[in-house]
Protein backbone atom coordinates (compact mmCIF):
# COMPACT_ATOMS: atom_id res chain seq x y z
CA UNK A 1 0.00 0.00 0.00
CA UNK A 2 2.80 2.42 0.86
CA UNK A 3 4.49 1.84 -2.50
CA UNK A 4 1.22 2.45 -4.33
CA UNK A 5 0.75 5.70 -2.42
CA UNK A 6 4.27 6.82 -3.30
CA UNK A 7 3.65 6.09 -6.98
CA UNK A 8 0.41 8.05 -6.90
CA UNK A 9 2.10 11.02 -5.25
CA UNK A 10 4.95 10.95 -7.78
CA UNK A 11 2.33 11.06 -10.56
CA UNK A 12 0.39 13.84 -8.85
CA UNK A 13 3.25 16.17 -7.85
CA UNK A 14 4.21 17.39 -11.36
CA UNK A 15 0.54 18.06 -12.10
CA UNK A 16 -0.28 20.17 -9.06
CA UNK A 17 -0.55 23.95 -9.56
CA UNK A 18 2.41 25.93 -8.26
CA UNK A 19 0.30 27.61 -5.57
CA UNK A 20 -0.83 24.24 -4.20
CA UNK A 21 2.72 22.88 -4.18
CA UNK A 22 3.98 25.98 -2.38
CA UNK A 23 1.28 25.66 0.26
CA UNK A 24 2.06 21.98 0.83
CA UNK A 25 5.81 22.57 0.94
CA UNK A 26 5.53 25.06 3.79
CA UNK A 27 7.68 28.17 4.31
CA UNK A 28 10.21 28.68 1.49
CA UNK A 29 13.70 27.40 2.19
CA UNK A 30 16.17 30.23 1.65
CA UNK A 31 19.92 29.98 2.17
CA UNK A 32 22.55 32.39 0.84
CA UNK A 33 19.78 34.34 -0.88
CA UNK A 34 18.77 31.27 -2.88
CA UNK A 35 15.28 29.79 -2.76
CA UNK A 36 14.71 26.06 -3.22
CA UNK A 37 12.22 25.05 -5.91
CA UNK A 38 8.93 24.32 -4.06
CA UNK A 39 8.50 20.92 -5.70
CA UNK A 40 11.91 19.87 -4.48
CA UNK A 41 11.11 21.32 -1.07
CA UNK A 42 7.96 19.22 -0.96
CA UNK A 43 9.94 16.15 -2.02
CA UNK A 44 12.43 16.84 0.76
CA UNK A 45 9.61 17.18 3.27
CA UNK A 46 8.29 13.75 2.31
CA UNK A 47 11.75 12.20 2.39
CA UNK A 48 12.29 13.46 5.94
CA UNK A 49 9.84 10.81 7.13
CA UNK A 50 12.02 8.02 5.69
CA UNK A 51 14.99 6.38 7.44
CA UNK A 52 18.17 8.34 6.67
CA UNK A 53 20.82 6.84 4.43
CA UNK A 54 23.50 6.80 7.11
CA UNK A 55 21.45 4.42 9.25
CA UNK A 56 21.22 1.77 6.53
CA UNK A 57 23.49 -0.97 5.35
CA UNK A 58 24.86 -0.64 1.83
CA UNK A 59 22.35 -3.20 0.56
CA UNK A 60 19.44 -1.43 2.23
CA UNK A 61 20.57 1.95 0.90
CA UNK A 62 20.88 0.62 -2.65
CA UNK A 63 17.36 -0.80 -2.60
CA UNK A 64 15.79 2.25 -0.96
CA UNK A 65 17.45 4.84 -3.18
CA UNK A 66 16.78 2.85 -6.35
CA UNK A 67 13.07 2.81 -5.50
CA UNK A 68 13.08 6.54 -4.74
CA UNK A 69 14.89 7.44 -7.97
CA UNK A 70 12.44 5.35 -9.99
CA UNK A 71 9.61 7.55 -8.69
CA UNK A 72 11.35 10.85 -9.44
CA UNK A 73 13.27 10.40 -12.68
CA UNK A 74 11.88 11.69 -15.98
CA UNK A 75 10.93 9.26 -18.72
CA UNK A 76 13.80 8.40 -21.10
CA UNK A 77 13.77 10.09 -24.51
CA UNK A 78 12.90 7.85 -27.48
CA UNK A 79 16.10 6.87 -29.26
CA UNK A 80 17.09 4.68 -32.16
CA UNK A 81 18.95 2.29 -29.86
CA UNK A 82 19.68 1.50 -26.23
CA UNK A 83 22.22 -1.28 -26.33
CA UNK A 84 23.16 -3.19 -23.17
CA UNK A 85 26.79 -4.20 -23.46
CA UNK A 86 30.08 -4.37 -21.53
CA UNK A 87 33.20 -2.23 -21.34
CA UNK A 88 36.58 -3.37 -20.10
CA UNK A 89 37.36 -2.15 -16.58
CA UNK A 90 40.57 -2.37 -14.59
CA UNK A 91 39.96 -5.95 -13.49
CA UNK A 92 36.86 -7.21 -15.29
CA UNK A 93 34.14 -6.27 -17.76
CA UNK A 94 31.76 -3.55 -16.58
CA UNK A 95 28.04 -3.23 -17.36
CA UNK A 96 27.38 -0.43 -19.83
CA UNK A 97 24.59 1.02 -21.95
CA UNK A 98 25.04 2.67 -25.33
CA UNK A 99 22.53 5.34 -26.31
CA UNK A 100 22.23 6.19 -30.00
CA UNK A 101 19.88 8.96 -31.22
CA UNK A 102 17.74 8.61 -34.29
CA UNK A 103 18.96 9.71 -37.70
CA UNK A 104 22.68 10.15 -37.03
CA UNK A 105 25.52 9.14 -39.33
CA UNK A 106 28.80 7.77 -38.04
CA UNK A 107 31.23 8.74 -36.75
CA UNK A 108 29.64 10.76 -33.96
CA UNK A 109 31.04 12.26 -30.76
CA UNK A 110 30.80 9.92 -27.78
CA UNK A 111 30.02 10.83 -24.17
CA UNK A 112 31.47 8.46 -21.55
CA UNK A 113 29.16 8.89 -18.55
CA UNK A 114 29.66 7.91 -14.90
CA UNK A 115 26.61 7.89 -12.61
CA UNK A 116 26.25 9.33 -9.12
CA UNK A 117 26.09 7.40 -5.85
CA UNK A 118 29.12 8.13 -3.65
CA UNK A 119 30.96 5.09 -5.08
CA UNK A 120 28.60 2.93 -2.98
CA UNK A 121 25.06 3.15 -4.39
CA UNK A 122 23.57 3.90 -7.80
CA UNK A 123 23.47 2.09 -11.11
CA UNK A 124 22.81 2.68 -14.80
CA UNK A 125 19.07 3.18 -14.25
CA UNK A 126 19.83 6.35 -12.29
CA UNK A 127 21.33 8.16 -15.26
CA UNK A 128 19.38 6.62 -18.15
CA UNK A 129 16.92 9.49 -18.55
CA UNK A 130 19.67 12.12 -18.53
CA UNK A 131 21.86 10.11 -20.90
CA UNK A 132 19.02 9.81 -23.42
CA UNK A 133 18.53 13.57 -23.19
CA UNK A 134 22.21 14.22 -23.84
CA UNK A 135 22.13 11.88 -26.83
CA UNK A 136 18.97 13.39 -28.31
CA UNK A 137 19.80 17.07 -27.84
CA UNK A 138 23.48 16.92 -28.77
CA UNK A 139 23.05 14.29 -31.53
CA UNK A 140 25.84 12.18 -30.11
CA UNK A 141 26.43 8.71 -28.75
CA UNK A 142 26.41 8.26 -25.00
CA UNK A 143 27.85 5.24 -23.24
CA UNK A 144 27.12 5.00 -19.52
CA UNK A 145 29.44 2.69 -17.61
CA UNK A 146 28.90 1.17 -14.18
CA UNK A 147 31.96 0.70 -11.99
CA UNK A 148 33.01 -1.18 -8.88
CA UNK A 149 31.71 0.25 -5.62
CA UNK A 150 32.31 -0.08 -1.90
CA UNK A 151 32.24 -1.73 0.48
CA UNK A 152 32.84 -4.72 -1.78
CA UNK A 153 35.47 -2.82 -3.77
CA UNK A 154 37.16 0.06 -2.01
CA UNK A 155 39.24 3.00 -3.22
CA UNK A 156 40.74 3.22 -5.80
CA UNK A 157 38.55 0.63 -7.58
CA UNK A 158 36.09 3.09 -9.11
CA UNK A 159 38.86 5.45 -10.22
CA UNK A 160 40.79 2.62 -11.87
CA UNK A 161 37.65 1.43 -13.65
CA UNK A 162 36.90 4.93 -14.94
CA UNK A 163 40.36 5.30 -16.47
CA UNK A 164 40.22 1.77 -17.90
CA UNK A 165 36.85 2.52 -19.50
CA UNK A 166 38.30 5.66 -21.08
CA UNK A 167 41.25 3.70 -22.48
CA UNK A 168 38.83 1.10 -23.85
CA UNK A 169 36.73 3.78 -25.53
CA UNK A 170 39.77 5.38 -27.14
CA UNK A 171 40.46 2.02 -28.77
CA UNK A 172 36.90 0.99 -29.60
CA UNK A 173 35.00 4.20 -30.33
CA UNK A 174 34.96 3.56 -34.07
CA UNK A 175 33.39 0.12 -33.56
CA UNK A 176 30.49 1.87 -31.83
CA UNK A 177 30.09 4.40 -34.62
CA UNK A 178 31.95 7.03 -32.61
CA UNK A 179 34.84 9.40 -33.18
CA UNK A 180 37.77 8.78 -30.82
CA UNK A 181 38.92 12.39 -31.31
CA UNK A 182 35.63 13.64 -29.85
CA UNK A 183 35.20 11.76 -26.59
CA UNK A 184 33.53 13.63 -23.75
CA UNK A 185 33.92 12.44 -20.16
CA UNK A 186 30.97 13.32 -17.95
CA UNK A 187 29.29 12.43 -14.71
CA UNK A 188 27.32 13.67 -11.75
CA UNK A 189 28.36 13.73 -8.09
CA UNK A 190 30.83 10.86 -7.56
CA UNK A 191 30.63 10.28 -11.31
CA UNK A 192 31.70 13.87 -11.86
CA UNK A 193 34.71 13.26 -9.67
CA UNK A 194 35.56 10.18 -11.73
CA UNK A 195 35.30 12.18 -14.96
CA UNK A 196 37.61 14.85 -13.54
CA UNK A 197 40.08 12.17 -12.44
CA UNK A 198 40.15 10.71 -15.95
CA UNK A 199 41.43 14.00 -17.37
CA UNK A 200 44.27 14.24 -14.85
CA UNK A 201 45.22 10.59 -15.20
CA UNK A 202 45.15 10.85 -18.99
CA UNK A 203 47.60 13.74 -18.69
CA UNK A 204 49.88 11.71 -16.42
CA UNK A 205 49.82 8.71 -18.76
CA UNK A 206 50.20 10.68 -21.98
CA UNK A 207 46.78 9.62 -23.25
CA UNK A 208 44.78 11.95 -25.52
CA UNK A 209 42.73 14.42 -23.53
CA UNK A 210 38.94 14.23 -23.91
CA UNK A 211 37.40 16.87 -26.12
CA UNK A 212 35.35 18.06 -23.13
CA UNK A 213 34.61 17.24 -19.50
CA UNK A 214 31.14 17.80 -18.03
CA UNK A 215 31.05 17.80 -14.23
CA UNK A 216 27.58 18.02 -12.69
CA UNK A 217 27.42 18.80 -8.94
CA UNK A 218 30.75 16.95 -8.78
CA UNK A 219 32.27 15.34 -5.70
CA UNK A 220 35.84 16.61 -5.84
CA UNK A 221 37.10 16.58 -2.25
CA UNK A 222 36.52 13.54 -0.08
CA UNK A 223 35.28 15.60 2.87
CA UNK A 224 35.64 19.32 2.33
CA UNK A 225 33.97 20.47 5.59
CA UNK A 226 33.80 23.99 4.16
CA UNK A 227 31.17 26.75 4.25
CA UNK A 228 28.74 24.85 1.99
CA UNK A 229 28.97 21.79 4.26
CA UNK A 230 27.85 24.06 7.08
CA UNK A 231 25.19 25.95 5.10
CA UNK A 232 23.69 22.99 3.19
CA UNK A 233 24.81 20.02 5.27
CA UNK A 234 21.25 19.19 6.33
CA UNK A 235 19.67 19.68 2.87
CA UNK A 236 17.93 16.89 0.97
CA UNK A 237 19.16 14.54 -0.43
CA UNK A 238 22.86 14.72 0.52
CA UNK A 239 23.81 15.46 4.11
CA UNK A 240 27.05 15.65 6.08
CA UNK A 241 26.16 12.31 7.67
CA UNK A 242 25.64 10.80 4.21
CA UNK A 243 29.10 11.93 3.14
CA UNK A 244 30.66 10.29 6.18
CA UNK A 245 28.67 7.12 5.42
CA UNK A 246 29.92 7.02 1.82
CA UNK A 247 33.51 7.42 2.93
CA UNK A 248 33.17 4.76 5.62
CA UNK A 249 32.07 2.30 2.92
CA UNK A 250 34.40 3.31 0.09
CA UNK A 251 37.48 4.99 1.60
CA UNK A 252 37.60 4.21 5.33
CA UNK A 253 41.33 4.92 5.57
CA UNK A 254 41.58 8.65 6.28
CA UNK A 255 44.92 8.82 4.44
CA UNK A 256 43.17 7.96 1.16
CA UNK A 257 40.93 11.01 1.44
CA UNK A 258 43.82 13.32 0.64
CA UNK A 259 44.72 11.32 -2.48
CA UNK A 260 44.03 13.45 -5.60
CA UNK A 261 42.58 10.42 -7.34
CA UNK A 262 39.71 10.50 -4.85
CA UNK A 263 39.88 14.28 -4.33
CA UNK A 264 40.72 15.89 -7.71
CA UNK A 265 40.39 19.34 -6.13
CA UNK A 266 43.75 18.57 -4.50
CA UNK A 267 45.56 18.06 -7.82
CA UNK A 268 48.59 20.35 -8.10
CA UNK A 269 48.51 21.06 -11.84
CA UNK A 270 45.37 21.86 -13.82
CA UNK A 271 47.05 22.97 -17.03
CA UNK A 272 46.35 21.06 -20.23
CA UNK A 273 43.25 19.18 -19.14
CA UNK A 274 40.10 19.13 -21.25
CA UNK A 275 37.79 22.15 -21.63
CA UNK A 276 35.12 21.97 -18.96
CA UNK A 277 31.47 22.51 -18.21
CA UNK A 278 30.99 22.60 -14.43
CA UNK A 279 27.46 22.91 -13.07
CA UNK A 280 26.69 22.98 -9.37
CA UNK A 281 23.39 22.84 -7.50
CA UNK A 282 22.43 25.71 -5.24
CA UNK A 283 21.18 23.59 -2.33
CA UNK A 284 24.07 21.14 -2.20
CA UNK A 285 26.91 20.79 0.26
CA UNK A 286 29.22 20.11 -2.72
CA UNK A 287 28.55 23.46 -4.38
CA UNK A 288 31.60 25.28 -3.01
CA UNK A 289 34.09 22.60 -4.01
CA UNK A 290 32.59 22.51 -7.50
CA UNK A 291 33.08 26.25 -7.85
CA UNK A 292 36.60 26.05 -6.38
CA UNK A 293 37.49 23.40 -8.96
CA UNK A 294 36.09 25.54 -11.76
CA UNK A 295 38.21 28.49 -10.62
CA UNK A 296 41.34 26.32 -10.59
CA UNK A 297 40.59 25.25 -14.16
CA UNK A 298 40.03 28.85 -15.16
CA UNK A 299 43.25 30.00 -13.51
CA UNK A 300 45.14 27.31 -15.43
CA UNK A 301 43.78 28.62 -18.74
CA UNK A 302 41.32 25.79 -19.32
CA UNK A 303 38.26 26.91 -21.35
CA UNK A 304 35.38 26.87 -18.90
CA UNK A 305 31.63 27.18 -18.67
CA UNK A 306 30.51 27.43 -15.06
CA UNK A 307 27.18 28.10 -13.41
CA UNK A 308 25.25 27.31 -10.28
CA UNK A 309 21.65 26.18 -10.76
CA UNK A 310 20.57 27.97 -7.62
CA UNK A 311 17.00 26.67 -7.16
CA UNK A 312 17.77 22.94 -7.29
CA UNK A 313 19.39 20.38 -5.01
CA UNK A 314 21.92 17.59 -5.36
CA UNK A 315 20.88 14.70 -7.66
CA UNK A 316 18.74 16.97 -9.85
CA UNK A 317 19.60 14.95 -12.99
CA UNK A 318 17.40 12.20 -11.53
CA UNK A 319 14.58 14.46 -10.29
CA UNK A 320 13.32 15.91 -13.55
CA UNK A 321 10.16 13.83 -13.46
CA UNK A 322 8.95 15.76 -10.41
CA UNK A 323 10.49 19.21 -10.79
CA UNK A 324 10.41 21.54 -13.78
CA UNK A 325 13.38 23.42 -12.34
CA UNK A 326 15.40 20.18 -12.29
CA UNK A 327 14.25 19.32 -15.81
CA UNK A 328 15.27 22.75 -17.08
CA UNK A 329 18.69 22.43 -15.45
CA UNK A 330 19.20 19.11 -17.23
CA UNK A 331 18.18 20.59 -20.57
CA UNK A 332 20.62 23.47 -20.10
CA UNK A 333 23.49 20.98 -19.67
CA UNK A 334 22.44 19.07 -22.77
CA UNK A 335 22.52 22.36 -24.68
CA UNK A 336 25.97 23.12 -23.27
CA UNK A 337 27.11 19.81 -24.74
CA UNK A 338 25.42 20.54 -28.06
CA UNK A 339 27.15 23.93 -28.35
CA UNK A 340 30.53 22.52 -27.39
CA UNK A 341 30.33 19.74 -29.98
CA UNK A 342 29.06 22.11 -32.67
CA UNK A 343 32.00 24.49 -32.19
CA UNK A 344 34.66 21.82 -31.49
CA UNK A 345 37.92 22.09 -33.38
CA UNK A 346 40.74 19.52 -33.20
Amino acid sequence: MRRLLERFLSWLLPRLPDAVVAALAGPPLEIRGRRLDPRLALLARGAAAQPPLHRMSAAEARAATKAQIALAVAAPRPLAEIDHRAVRGAEDWLPARLYRPQGVDAPRPVVLYFHQGGCVIGDLDWCESFCTQLAEVARCLVIAVDYRKGPEHRFPAAQEDAVAAYRWLLEHARELGGDARRIVVAGDSAGGGLAAHVTHQAKREGLPQPALQILVYPWLHAYADNASYRDFGACYPLTRESMQWFLAHYAPDARDREDPRLSPLLEKDFTGVAPAVVVTAGFDLLCDEGEAYARKLEAAGVPLTFRCEESVCHSFTALGGLSRAAAEACLAIARDLERALTTWRP
